[in-house]
């Protein structure tokens, strides 16, 4: 018999697979793949069916709610809060304000370097911020810290 903690890092470690995916074209092309996402969510479930994960779908539906108007105001992209409310669906209840400060702590070193970098460079038409890369670093210490994943 294959042990739960066993699944549980592979899961977790494919879920970071995903995420620096993500990151690299979130970066390069300013995309998050809904196939990422959607391959986020699947193992999201495999994890609680096999491993030792938990469904969150409570705090991801709010999310979603709240992250639909935000991007219907222009004040985050799609593919963030998709990959976002994929993300929360894995972490437990009492962890979720965690994950989302930790976002913003991370997202703000990048956005002073775009800030800057559109000073310097003062490119045509507008800079979008890569958040993608934020939202990945807080997952990876959230599963680190929470998720006890074997490194």
């Amino acid at each position: 018999m294959i042990n739960q903690g066993l699944i549980n890092d592979i899961i977790i470690l494919a879920i970071w697979l995903c995420l620096l995916v993500s990151c690299y074209t979130d970066w390069k092309y300013r995309i998050i793949s809904n196939k990422i996402v959607i391959i986020i969510f699947i193992l999201a479930i495999l994890n609680f069916l096999f491993g030792q994960g938990q469904l969150n779908y409570g705090a991801s539906a709010i999310f979603l709610i709240c992250g639909l108007l935000m991007f219907y105001c222009r004040l985050a992209g799609a593919g963030d809060i998709k990959l976002i409310t994929a993300l929360l669906i894995t972490i437990p209840v009492s962890s979720v304000l965690f994950f989302l400060v930790v976002i913003t702590f991370f997202g703000l070193p990048l956005a002073i370097f775009v800030i800057i970098y559109k000073r310097l460079k003062k490119p045509e038409g507008g800079i979008t911020l890569p958040y993608g890369i934020a939202i990945s670093a807080s997952y990876f210490l959230t599963s680190i810290t929470l998720f006890k994943v074997i490194l």
